[in-house]
């Protein structure tokens, strides 16, 4: 469901073509389980990702939750014309910073 890789210091997790009702929970797990292993500051690449329902945004909430509880934060990258809509419609760019590639995003942690 989800590739890791360290740029810089900065967990990059790379997600599947679906995040929704059906492994919501697993994600939740997947990012608590990041950041119990002392990794709190974290890109979430979506190119991947073309379906996201709200369970799928709720597992994003948790990872961003989880990382800022230990200092940290959660960044998005490369979303999907279908999932950027999903974002603008629920206003969830005012909680999530969004960039266009992933080199902008991990350098966005040391700005």
């Amino acid at each position: 469901m989800f590739t890791t890789e360290t740029l810089n210091g900065i967990t990059v997790v790379t997600t599947d073509e679906e995040l929704d009702a059906r492994n919501a929970q697993e994600a939740k797990e997947f990012f608590r389980g990041v950041v119990a292993g002392g990794q709190s500051r974290m890109v979430v690449d979506l190119e991947s990702l073309n379906f996201i329902d709200s369970s799928g945004l709720g597992a994003l909430l948790t990872a961003l939750k989880a990382c800022r509880a230990e200092g940290g934060d959660v960044r998005l990258c490369r979303l999907s014309e279908p999932v950027r809509a999903i974002f603008e419609l629920t206003c969830l760019f005012r909680v999530f910073d969004a960039f266009d590639d992933r080199d902008t995003a991990v350098a966005s942690f040391t700005q």
